[in-house]
């Protein structure tokens, strides 16, 4: 449950950093690939469980004021190396297996942890 929650807090994020970083054109359809099939489910659907209802919220208010159009696919954390190191904190592997890649702090939306939208 509690990883379930991360993974569908970072889809939520991402989808705020695509709205906030890239040109309208370039953020028309965006994909995001994830290990979860419950975070595939709850933001394909649209549908989920109050816990999760916050999240959802917003990142459904961000893609409707930015003309996001999303899909959220399922991929094996085994075929996903990147994300799986990144989720163990070993940034050193990542950056071998992407050598341009770029780690920045986690921050999530303030309006999934209870910030005014103001």
């Amino acid at each position: 449950e509690v990883i379930f929650y991360f993974e569908a807090l970072c889809v939520c994020a991402a989808i705020h950093w695509v709205a906030n970083t890239l040109s309208p054109d370039l953020r028309k359809r965006v994909t995001i690939f994830t290990d979860n099939t419950n975070t595939v489910d709850i933001f394909n659907s649209l549908r989920a469980t109050p816990t999760y209802n916050p999240i959802l919220k917003s990142a459904v208010n961000v893609m409707i004021s930015h003309c996001i159009d999303l899909r959220v696919l399922h991929i094996p954390g085994s075929e996903n190396d990147v994300a799986d190191a990144l989720s163990r904190s070993q940034f050193s592997k990542a950056q071998k297996l992407v050598p341009n890649l770029i780690i920045l702090p986690f921050k999530p939306p303030r309006d999934v942890l209870g910030a005014s939208e103001c």
